[in-house]
């Protein structure tokens, strides 16, 4: 399975998203579940505003050939993100994803105690990466960790409890 990576314009992202899916293939946008203060719960939003990510069977240049290929208006499609010919997203980042992402693409609340001034996460898709939390904002719920996607550091939803639950 490859992943495809498209920059569009953050107000055709859903439309353009919608039609991909239309068109068979398997388009989300990653979105990340957050603490809204103001409703006092979860919301979500796009983790890469901006970005459409599909997963598919076909190689590059078939996948190139589809998206060429489809006579509807692509509006809002910028680019395909390319380095070398190559748009697939490397191993290890695809490995990422997959821990973090649900089958939504949707990257969900983590919870997490404070333990020698680091946060211990016990339920969530950051149990994997604990060690990469750089900064934990206890105020707006949201951990800020060293992983790095298209020069955009990941920031994710954080709850921080007393202890275990």
């Amino acid at each position: 399975m490859n992943w495809y990576v498209l920059f569009v314009l953050v107000v055709k992202e859903d439309k353009l998203c919608s039609l991909l899916r239309k068109k068979g293939l398997d388009a989300f946008i990653p979105m990340y579940e957050y603490y809204r203060r103001d409703i006092k719960g979860n919301a979500i939003k796009p983790l890469f505003p901006g970005y459409i990510f599909v997963r598919s069977n076909l190689e590059q240049l078939d996948f190139d050939q589809f998206l060429f290929n489809i006579k509807e208006p692509k509006e809002g499609l910028i680019k395909e993100l390319k380095k070398a010919d190559v748009s697939a997203l490397r191993d290890d980042e695809i490995k990422m994803f997959e821990y973090m992402l649900d089958s939504k693409g949707i990257l969900r609340m983590s919870q997490a105690f404070i333990e020698d001034k680091r946060a211990k996460i016990y339920k969530g898709p950051l149990v994997h990466y604990q060690d990469h939390i750089v900064k934990v904002d206890k105020h707006n719920k949201l951990a800020t960790l060293d992983l790095e996607f298209m020069d955009r550091r990941f920031v994710a939803g954080l709850e921080i409890t007393s202890k275990i639950r």
